[in-house]
């Protein structure tokens, strides 16, 4: 791995890259029929990471995108990333994994995701994953839009197959909004409205605020009905069949993000519910190795059978909002 050192980085992200490159193993081998394959990594980073407690460096999304299905699983890549780190990024990927087509727009993914969209237009029918995650609430909701219909109409009128829609998985800010929309008005600026409106692209998170704001219901009741609101948007408004919320927490337990997964195929709520599964039985392992690690202790294996309930991912739908 030739990148320069990057950021460091907690357990959680850890799990979600682990998470990531299972899922991209199953839709590599669910895909294996097309010629065609695209991946799209909104805010894609450095290509690598450090872990903040042992200083272990790993491989971040571009390069899990790219090892994927032993490095047969996409046959485009497509990456968005700011400023000099884009094209940095870029000339790493090409240098490290030469042949690929490998292409990092520059600037605002928001806005640089329609021209790769545009670019791929005679793609659309090809099989295609989106991983946006965002360090807070830089997402908006135009982007969510524009991948929902970058495939709408590669069938025929004439075809009784289902389309799918571009794959997607989201970090959503979960308590970053609660930061953000605080607890007393007037602390809440009009930036703070428009990055909220931004995100959701509807301003009908402003009764959970209001009920947040009266004392009405807690802030952890809140977090679900943000979470709620967008997965209710996914499915209701952009017709995603499913949308799939996993939350991650720190290594003091508190709510950091949900990673919320959007799909119209039986396959790809399948192949996420078992990860999920198998997530949320080994995080209570890595979060007590991150404890033991951050504050010095050493994990003792005394060979015992973990005791722990037994844990398991099925899906709900979304409710209607009901504030």
């Amino acid at each position: 791995m030739s990148d320069a050192p990057g950021r460091s980085w907690g357990y959680w992200t850890r799990a979600k890259l682990e998470m990531l490159a299972d899922y991209l193993a199953g839709f590599a081998t669910a895909s294996t029929g097309q010629s065609e394959r695209v991946y799209l990594d909104a805010f894609a980073g450095e290509g690598s990471g450090l872990d903040r407690l042992t200083g272990e460096e790993f491989p971040g999304s571009a390069r899990i995108a790219l090892e994927a299905g032993e490095g047969a699983g996409f046959t485009r890549f497509r990456y968005f990333e700011m400023g000099q780190r884009a094209s940095d990024l870029q000339a790493r990927l090409r240098s490290d994994y030469p042949g690929r087509d490998i292409k990092v727009y520059e600037g605002d993914c928001n806005v640089t995701i329609l021209d790769a969209l545009g670019a791929l237009k005679d793609l659309n029918w090809a099989p295609t994953f989106a991983f946006l995650d965002p360090d807070g609430m830089e997402l908006a909701w135009d982007t969510l839009v524009a991948l929902a219909d970058h495939k709408r109409g590669y069938r025929s009128s004439a075809s009784t197959k289902p389309e799918y829609k571009v794959e997607l998985w989201m970090l959503f800010p979960t308590s970053g909004i609660v930061r953000t929309l605080a607890l007393e008005e007037e602390k809440v600026s009009e930036a703070d409205i428009a990055r909220a409106n931004r995100l959701f692209g509807t301003d009908a998170w402003k009764p959970i605020h209001a009920l947040r704001l009266a004392g009405t219901i807690s802030a952890t009741k809140a977090r679900e009905e943000y979470v709620n609101l967008m997965r209710w948007r996914l499915e209701r408004d952009l017709g995603y069949r499913f949308s799939h919320p996993f939350e991650l927490k720190n290594t003091k337990g508190n709510t950091l993000y949900h990673m919320i997964f959007a799909t119209d195929n039986d396959v790809g709520t399948r192949i996420m519910a078992a990860i999920y599964t198998n997530a949320a039985k080994r995080l209570p392992d890595m979060l007590e190795e991150a404890r033991n690690r951050a504050s010095g202790q050493q994990t003792l294996d005394l060979g015992l059978e973990s005791t722990a309930p037994e844990v398991g991912y099925h899906y709900e739908p979304p409710w209607e909002p009901r504030f």
